[in-house]
C-alpha cells in the first residue's frame, strides 16, 4: 500500500475547538450542510473569465479593464491587482481563533492548490501562477493572487 497524504495537515484537527469527527473529512461531514459544501466547492473551483487576454477570478472583476490598463503597464500587474484576496477576510470569525495563523496557512495551501489545477486545465498553454504571500498588492495579511508570468 502506498499512501498519498492530503495537502492539508491532518494533525490540525487536534487544534479545533469542537472536533466533530475522527478525521478532517469526517469532521466536515458532521459539521456542515450541503449548501456550505457547495459554496466551498465554488470557492475551490471558481468561475474564471478572460478579458483582453487577462485572466480573472470572476468574483473579483468589476468590468473596469480600460481603467486598469491606464493604471498598470502590463497584464501581470492587472491580474495580480484584480485577483489579490486577503485570506483573513475570507472566513468569518477567523481572527478570533487561537490558532488562526496555522488555520489560514492550511487554508491558503488548499486555495492555491485547487486554483492552480483550475487554471492549468483551462489554460494549458499559458504560464499562470497562483501565489500566496503576505500583503500582496496591498491586501492585509496572508493573501492569494493569480497572474500570468
Amino acid at each position: 500500500m502506498k499512501k498519498y497524504k492530503s495537502i492539508i495537515n491532518e494533525k490540525i484537527l487536534n487544534d479545533f475547538s469542537e472536533i466533530q469527527g475522527r478525521s478532517l473529512m469526517n469532521h466536515v461531514a458532521n459539521s456542515y450542510n450541503i449548501e456550505t459544501a457547495i459554496g466551498f466547492a465554488a470557492l475551490f473551483c471558481p468561475e474564471i473569465i478572460e478579458v483582453d487576454n487577462c485572466i480573472f477570478i470572476s468574483e473579483f472583476y468589476n468590468g473596469n479593464i480600460d481603467e486598469l490598463k491606464k493604471t498598470y503597464n502590463n497584464i501581470r500587474d492587472i491580474e495580480m491587482f484584480v485577483n489579490s484576496w486577503s485570506l483573513q477576510s475570507l472566513v468569518k470569525d477567523c481572527g478570533s481563533l487561537d490558532h488562526s495563523v496555522n488555520y489560514i496557512d492550511e487554508f491558503a495551501k488548499a486555495i492555491q492548490y485547487f486554483w492552480q489545477i483550475r487554471v492549468n486545465l483551462l489554460f494549458p498553454n499559458r504560464n499562470v501562477v497562483v501565489e500566496i504571500g503576505n500583503e500582496i498588492m496591498g491586501e492585509e495579511g496572508l493573501a492569494v493572487t493569480l497572474y500570468q508570468k
